[in-house]
């Protein structure tokens, strides 16, 4: 079935929302409101209806809770709408699951789920109290599971830690006339925890329930046994539980690592078989062709023929040893001594025709 509602956003803020709420197959009642499970705007909501006066002082007290709280944590839900414009007075909230009261049949937690669980919770109780209010109300009822993750509700039931006199002309400082509650909170969230451990209500000594919980996961039980042995006066704070949970968690697996490569030889500048002027690889040939290629250039700058190289003859064994000097052209003295002579005559005869 589908209802329409035109709610208002939220206590002190200016607006209207129009939601269709789909009724799902979960509902109930008790001496407050009636809830409602289903759907608005493709999410899942609990409409809660007042069906008493108180009922809708305490729907009041938590539409003016949520305007404070939302966003603030996971495990927190948000209000959709409001209305009071005309009975019966109503409130929208989204929500994760269903009350674990609620769940067919009795949960019982793994380690893992139980030390998500507890995280969760005494996390979104040290938020609430860092925004000056204890919850009262911790129980199966006001506790939801989705199947992964839990999320607290029932906000109408809260109770600032600080001078009621600065929630004035605010729904959070009006008494409901409800019974507070009777025991703090970090003790209600730790029988609740013991409950999911178990699969059983009804709790036990503090020492019996911490057995039990160490049966389950050890380092947990640890932890939880301040919240186990508190007392209205005489409790841990919220936040010192968080911190003592968050300790115990389960701490992420260091990554794999990686191979690392041996480091690369370092580079010599020449390869010793190689010599410097000459590139990695060369080949014998080029050499050869770079040097004719150099004895062109000294021929042009020069101006003159550069002698060509000799080829030694193989002839054996014998040229071991230095070669001998080939011997001049026979008869090279004689011609030198004959140009000398010609020329002294010729010098003597132009000196007796000049005088």
């Amino acid at each position: 079935m589908e209802e329409k509602f035109v709610l208002q956003k939220s206590l002190g803020h200016s607006g209207r929302v129009e939601l269709t709420f789909v009724d799902g197959d979960l509902r109930h009642e008790d001496a407050l409101f009636a809830h409602r499970y289903g759907q608005a705007g493709g999410r899942d909501c609990l409409l809660k209806t007042a069906v008493s006066p108180t009922g809708t002082k305490v729907l009041r007290r938590e539409a003016d809770a949520y305007g404070r709280i939302s966003g603030q944590h996971p495990a927190f839900g948000r209000l959709l709408g409001f209305q009071t414009a005309q009975d019966p007075v109503c409130l929208m909230v989204t929500r994760r699951g269903i009350p674990i009261s609620r769940c067919d049949p009795a949960l019982r937690f793994d380690a893992a789920e139980l030390g998500r669980a507890a995280r969760d919770l005494f996390g979104a109780l040290a938020v609430l109290a860092d925004l000056g209010f204890a919850h009262r109300a911790v129980s199966a009822d006001s506790v939801f599971w989705d199947g992964v993750r839990i999320e607290l509700q029932e906000f109408g039931h809260v109770e600032p830690l600080g001078p009621v006199e600065a929630l004035h002309g605010s729904a959070l400082g009006s008494p409901t006339g409800l019974p507070p509650g009777d025991a703090p909170d970090v003790l209600a969230a730790a029988r609740l925890l013991h409950r999911l451990a178990t699969g059983r209500a009804g709790g036990g000594t503090p020492a019996a329930m911490t057995q039990e919980l160490a049966r389950v996961d050890a380092g947990l039980a640890e932890a939880l046994e301040p919240a186990l042995h508190a007392r209205p006066g005489h409790a841990p704070a919220p936040k010192e539980m968080a911190d003592r949970l968050w300790r115990t968690s389960p701490k992420p697996a260091p990554p794999p690592a990686e191979a690392t490569a041996p480091p690369p030889a370092k580079a010599t500048a020449v390869a010793p078989s190689v010599p410097a002027e000459q590139p990695a690889g060369d080949h014998p040939h080029r050499m050869e062709f770079r040097e004719l290629r150099r004895q062109q250039r000294e021929f042009r700058r020069r101006g003159r023929v550069v002698p060509e190289p000799v080829r030694p003859q193989r002839t054996g064994a014998s040229h071991h040893g230095p070669q001998p000097e080939p011997a001049p052209p026979s008869g090279g003295g004689s011609t030198l001594w004959l140009l000398f002579g010609v020329l002294a005559v010729v010098i003597v005869v132009l000196v007796l025709v000049v005088r």
